[in-house]
């Protein structure tokens, strides 16, 4: 998976398709600069072109990346509630204790 983070220039700054495609599996707001919202998204690919590609089928104006590192779990700290979407696809807030 591929966390990938971009500003998004829009004023509007939801994706076009919601819930996102299906490679979307989170994506949050952290911020706003002066060049647009601050995105961050994890992406079920193995590559950046492959995370850039589903990024731009749901935020198609997505061009001025920020990064794009390797996330080996869809855990996220409460920085990153995750919404009901999410969770259908594997994402949580805590580790699950078996």
């Amino acid at each position: 998976m591929k966390w990938i983070s971009w500003y998004q220039p829009t004023d509007d700054y939801r994706p076009i398709n919601y819930p996102p495609t299906e490679k979307i599996l989170a994506w949050w707001c952290t911020g706003h600069v002066e060049k647009g919202a601050t995105l961050v998204a994890l992406v079920d690919v193995d590559d950046q072109k492959q995370a850039e590609h589903h990024v731009k089928l749901n935020w198609p104006e997505a061009e001025n990346w920020r990064f794009c590192d390797d996330k080996e779990t869809k855990v996220f700290g409460s920085r990153f509630p995750v919404q009901d979407w999410m969770i259908e696809r594997g994402c949580s807030n805590r580790e699950v204790k078996v």
